[in-house]
């Protein structure tokens, strides 16, 4: 069994197998710096007005080291830090969740999440291998299934407009972004660059309209997250070597439901991605801090990262010009 999922043997309402899948695994999460000190005393991190005390963390780490002996063997190689950004990843995507689900009237029925654990053989069996323990696995199940819902109910209601090219490398993306972020005239001159050094193959385009209903794929990142008015840079796939600089000018949650049963066919993984991006979307008022020694908070990738440039992305308000 992979130490990133939990797979349930229940089935959904819809007949898909649903996963609990831990923010935390003990392999594959991300690296934590070492930081300077806290930001505030007592915080491992704040989101909005909500404090996570750094003894709560602490005490999440003692318990996956009481318990998971791969966790003991990254303690001897001192890498330690790899699980507690990712213990402050989860705190943070719950505080998150619950309050975008309080905002939509999101709920969802608590033997829902009991069907869910007991699915996955358990709480103690769920939460071997993860960052979970049996408490707070029910906190991570029930969040994941409000993710489902959030993206199911915006799942074929998000359009956005946007101008956009392709780059080759993250840092000539980012220094590309933040000049569009600048001066937002330069994503013309860009993409007139692109279309030239691809002879004209459409690589490169302007006031594209894309619905969630029609690209689920791109409805899981950040790009259907922002709002209109931020130029972000990005990997559409992780891993692939290619960008993309995107303006994202317009940005609705009311689009025309889509007419055929597309949307019916998500999986709920895919539905929890998007749901994650609904999430992300509707808390963008809530300023999140995060202790230095655990790292940086990284909206593209919505986790802790060690440093801001390691971040999977790059995202800024685009300078309002005179019309």
């Amino acid at each position: 069994m992979s130490t990133a999922l939990i797979t349930s043997g229940q089935k959904s309402s819809t007949g898909r197998r649903r996963r609990i899948t831990t923010v935390g695994a003990l392999v594959g999460v991300l690296l934590a710096g070492c930081g300077s000190g806290p930001s505030q005393v007592g915080a491992a991190v704040v989101v909005g007005d909500r404090v996570v005390p750094l003894e709560q963390v602490q005490h999440r780490l003692q318990v996956v080291l009481d318990k998971e002996s791969a966790a003991q063997d990254m303690q001897q190689q001192g890498k330690l830090g790899q699980i507690s950004s990712s213990i402050v990843t989860s705190e943070v995507q719950h505080e998150l969740t619950a309050k975008a689900a309080e905002r939509e009237g999101v709920t969802v029925d608590e033997s829902k999440v009991e069907e869910l654990i007991d699915s996955a053989g358990g709480a103690e069996a769920g939460s071997r291998n993860t960052i979970d323990d049996a408490s707070t696995l029910r906190a991570t199940a029930r969040d994941q299934l409000l993710q489902i819902a959030l993206g199911a109910k915006y799942a074929d209601k998000l359009q956005i407009t946007f101008d956009y090219f392709p780059v080759n490398d993250r840092a000539d993306a980012v220094a590309k972004a933040e000049q569009i972020a600048a001066d937002p005239s330069r994503m013309d001159d860009f993409i007139a660059e692109a279309l030239q050094d691809t002879g004209g193959a459409g690589q490169a385009e302007k006031g594209v309209v894309l619905t969630s209903a029609a690209s689920p794929k791109y409805a899981q990142t950040e790009l259907f997250a922002v709002p209109a008015g931020t130029v972000l840079a990005f990997q559409p796939d992780q891993g692939s070597g290619r960008w993309l600089v995107a303006h994202v000018t317009d940005r609705s949650t009311d689009a025309a439901p889509a007419d055929d049963a597309s949307v019916e066919q998500l999986t709920d993984q895919v539905r929890r991605l998007i749901g994650l991006r609904v999430v992300q979307s509707l808390t963008t008022d809530l300023e999140i801090r995060i202790n230095p020694r655990y790292g940086v908070w990284d909206a593209s990738s919505v986790q802790v990262v060690p440093s801001e440039g390691e971040m999977a992305g790059y995202q800024a308000t685009v300078r309002k010009t005179d019309a």
